[in-house]
């Protein structure tokens, strides 16, 4: 469909994305395919009485200084943070991030091996399977992965997974869990605009920053970057790093 609809895109992005020499894709969940803080602010502005914007959180736990800021205990503060984005219910039915389905797709089309990669708890591993089998039902279970251990950060997980999958190119929203892969692992590294990622950007050849895009496009900005010029550029040196990697 793609391949008829928008020659030109497709065939670019299916271009550069040849540079990966075969390797996979790697797609972070929370506000990259889904738009998780979609429910998850609406919940807890209910809680706080407050209307709390994703524009607020200039980082992704500020959820915890807006709320200790509004009269929680600060020793309640990160719980009540932590439970407003890690709940089934916002898991199950929070809608799809802007343009998802069409990047997807054009991987479908294209034949490019992906998989989601997430540092949520492996205990919402049912409820966000739940999702894909009702938005992206092409999505086989086996190809979303969870399992962070306590104690592991998000970062150390999605690298490990990264390198047991053989990921070379990751879509992200998290500025630490970024910088972790591109130190741990061979992959390049592509953050999708959000508010949470404006601020403290770690520098790294294999990290782009699309931030001239607006925080509402969600994967359509990655749709634009990856069939542009620039994306060949930044790809280039995949075929001899990924290689150099897998065969150690």
């Amino acid at each position: 469909m793609f391949a008829e609809r928008y020659p030109n895109v497709f065939n670019s992005l299916s271009e550069n994305l040849k540079l990966l020499n075969g390797g996979s894709i790697g797609i972070d969940i929370d506000a990259v395919t889904q738009a998780t803080y979609v429910l998850a602010l609406n919940k807890i502005s209910h809680t706080l009485r407050k209307n709390i914007q994703k524009e607020d959180l200039v980082t992704y736990w500020e959820l915890a200084k807006i709320a200790k800021d509004n009269g929680v205990d600060p020793d309640k503060a990160m719980e009540l943070a932590k439970s407003a984005w890690n709940d089934d219910e916002v898991y199950a039915n929070a809608p799809a991030m802007p343009g998802i389905k069409s990047f997807l797709q054009m991987l479908n089309e294209a034949a490019l091996p992906y998989l989601f990669i997430s540092s949520r708890p492996v205990e919402h591993l049912e409820a966000t399977r739940e999702w894909f089998r009702k938005e992206l039902p092409w999505v086989k279970p086996e190809n979303i992965i969870l399992g962070r251990k306590e104690g592991m950060s998000g970062g150390e997980f999605k690298s490990g997974m990264i390198n047991r999958y053989g990921v070379a190119l990751h879509i992200e929203d998290a500025v630490e869990e970024a910088k972790t892969i591109a130190q741990e692992t061979p992959a390049h590294v592509i953050i999708v605009p959000q508010p949470w990622n404006d601020n403290g950007r770690f520098v790294h050849p294999r990290i782009k920053y699309l931030g001239e895009s607006s925080y509402s496009n969600g994967s359509w900005s990655v749709i634009r970057f990856l069939s542009g010029p620039q994306a060949k550029d930044f790809l280039s040196d995949k075929v001899n790093s990924f290689c150099v990697a897998q065969s150690h």
